[in-house]
């Protein structure tokens, strides 16, 4: 008989993997966030009411060890969620102890909070977990437990509730975000084909307007081109008249013809002579009118010159303005290649252009 106990007491023994004295009560302990993920959650571990240790990795499956006959709370946390705690006396008997214990297995689970619904019942722990001798084995206190199972009860419902209504309200503002969303899309789309279709009219008016000036402008040049230059009249300076010819010198004869009388006197031959006259015949002479020298005015001219480039064209305008007359001058070059004179708004040739803009370069 004492064999057969012996056989089973070491059968016992050998099957139980607790059976040695253990260093530690062992947790494994998991955490779940409603509607949420564990970054940013930790365990911080307090013993005889001062912190041990905090875990923040890997918090949503854990294992730690705990010393035996210890007070020991663990508050489980995170930013905007309940704070939820729960309470080890790791006291047992000496027996128990080294016979071992199973690894203890919880799950604690913080939803979000809210400021209309009431949580001071979790400002206690939700559960404490102590030795029970009844199972030899450490177990939740029922009786704690019990005392605050309605209040529990009654905040995790409101939080419920409260949860499901701000789901709501995030699928509604989600689906109006996505419709705002859309139209917003639809007008930017709409806008930017009505400025596309703006850009493309534009383009072709000024496209239209380009053709027009540049066919306004050849039928310009092509006018020019059949127009000969005038020829530029040339002041003859007129022969000064001939001196007045000397006048003819009339010289008086003086002839005398004798003619016998009857009173037997003796008659004179005419002798025909010509007598000197006093008259002193004028000799020519040319004589030249002394004029008063005229002196020509100086006019001061004064020359501006200005060059616009311009998309298509590059202009050259000069002004020449004095006290009496104020001309100007462009130039156009195409890019396109023509070239165009003008003179006070009237198309001109090269040749005038270059000997009148350019003469007092």
């Amino acid at each position: 008989m004492r064999t057969i106990t012996a056989i089973l007491s070491l059968a016992a023994l050998v099957a139980s993997p607790y059976s040695q004295a253990q260093s530690g009560f062992q947790l494994n302990g998991r955490l779940k966030i409603e509607g949420g993920s564990t970054d940013g959650a930790r365990v911080v571990v307090y013993k005889e009411g001062k912190q041990d240790r905090t875990l923040e990795r890997g918090v949503n499956k854990f294992t730690m060890d705990l010393d035996f006959n210890a007070n020991y709370v663990l508050s489980f946390e995170k930013e905007g969620y309940v704070t939820k705690k729960l309470v080890f006396n790791t006291q047992a008997p000496a027996e128990a102890v080294a016979n071992g214990f199973a690894p203890f297995e919880f799950a604690v689970s913080l939803f979000k909070q809210y400021d209309d619904v009431n949580t001071v019942v979790f400002n206690q722990p939700v559960g404490i977990i102590r030795y029970e001798s009844s199972v030899d084995d450490f177990d939740y206190d029922t009786d704690y437990t019990r005392s605050i199972q309605s209040a529990l009860e009654l905040a995790q419902q409101q939080t419920e509730e409260k949860a499901k209504e701000e789901g709501k309200k995030e699928k509604e503002e989600a689906k109006r975000a996505e419709q705002e969303r859309k139209e917003a899309e639809k007008a930017a789309a709409e806008a930017a084909k009505l400025a596309d279709a703006q850009a493309r009219e534009e383009e072709k008016r000024a496209e239209q307007a380009q053709k027009a000036e540049q066919e306004r402008l050849a039928q310009l040049a092509a006018q020019e081109e059949q127009k000969a230059p005038e020829p530029i009249p040339v002041i003859q300076k007129e022969d000064p008249p001939p001196p007045p010819s000397p006048r003819p010198v009339q010289r008086n004869l003086l002839m005398a013809e004798v003619r016998e009388g009857a009173d037997d006197r003796r008659g004179s031959s005419a002798v025909e002579g010509s007598d000197r006259s006093p008259v002193r015949p004028a000799q020519p002479m040319a004589l030249e009118e002394e004029r008063p020298e005229q002196i020509e005015a100086e006019v001061e001219v004064v020359r501006q010159e200005e060059l616009i480039v311009e998309k298509n064209q590059v202009i050259t305008v000069i002004r020449l303005e004095s006290e009496l007359d104020s001309v100007e001058f462009k130039r156009i070059a195409h890019k396109w290649g023509g070239v165009f004179y003008f003179k006070n708004g009237a198309a001109i040739s090269q040749q005038i252009y270059e000997s009148e803009a350019l003469a007092d370069r």
